[in-house]
């Protein structure tokens, strides 16, 4: 990045609670730089497309300096893919919300827009993730078929628009799920914690850069994951 690379640039927000509200309206308008006024589409697949999820990341864009804020609905059953598609083609940048991952992924892909991202940002769309939205960006994340079953953990895959794994927000959990996922990944994976209201500025050859706070960094070394420190 910092006009080294040519491919476009994400930005991923941890966000958190509690909210800093006019911290996360510093943040988007840093993301925006570069683009006055910008038209935004948002995703809410993580939040089954909250509209109190909606209305409160849509006040924060207005204040960051964002013209038109789109919803792209896609949860309901009968949702327009088509409609969808047209939104996010036509917004200078896509923001995909917070809220469950696993859930985020799967309503892209029964909705068949994943490959459509993936060739909208390789196109040069600019995108912002937020908490969930962040990781989903990544590319792997973790679950369990039974929560408190560490051996029931496996991976599934996420957008891979930056070719890294991240976390959010999760200093409290010691970043367990993060752990998790490079623990499945195997030997030599690395992951990326982005602490509470931090963001990094990112590319999709996994150039990393810090923009708001400091990057966590862990690694699985032979089987045990430990923090990179400088």
């Amino acid at each position: 990045m910092n006009g080294k690379t040519k491919d476009p640039p994400a930005f991923l927000l941890a966000g958190g609670r509690p909210l800093n509200a006019s911290g996360a309206v510093r943040l988007m308008a840093r993301a925006f730089e570069g683009i006055p006024s910008p038209s935004v589409a948002y995703v809410g697949t993580a939040n089954g497309d909250s509209a109190v999820f909606f209305a409160m990341i849509k006040s924060l864009l207005t204040k960051a300096g964002a013209g038109r804020v789109t919803p792209v609905k896609l949860a309901k059953n009968k949702a327009d893919v088509g409609a969808a598609k047209n939104i996010l083609a036509c917004a200078d940048i896509v923001l995909l919300s917070g809220g469950e991952v696993e859930d985020g992924m799967n309503l892209l892909e029964k909705r068949g827009l994943i490959g459509f991202i993936k060739d909208m940002y390789a196109g040069g769309k600019r995108f912002i993730g937020m908490s969930a939205g962040s990781i989903m960006m990544g590319s792997h994340w973790v679950r369990w078929e039974k929560p408190e079953d560490d051996a029931t953990a496996e991976l599934f895959d996420c957008l891979g628009i930056v070719p890294a794994v991240f976390d959010t927000h999760a200093e409290d959990e010691d970043w367990k799920e993060l752990k998790t996922v490079l623990r499945l990944l195997g030997d030599g994976s690395r992951g990326y914690g982005i602490p509470l209201h931090g963001m990094i500025g990112a590319d999709g050859r996994g150039t990393l850069v810090n923009l708001e706070k400091t990057l966590l960094t862990y690694v699985n070394d032979n089987g045990q994951i430990r923090e990179l420190r400088n």
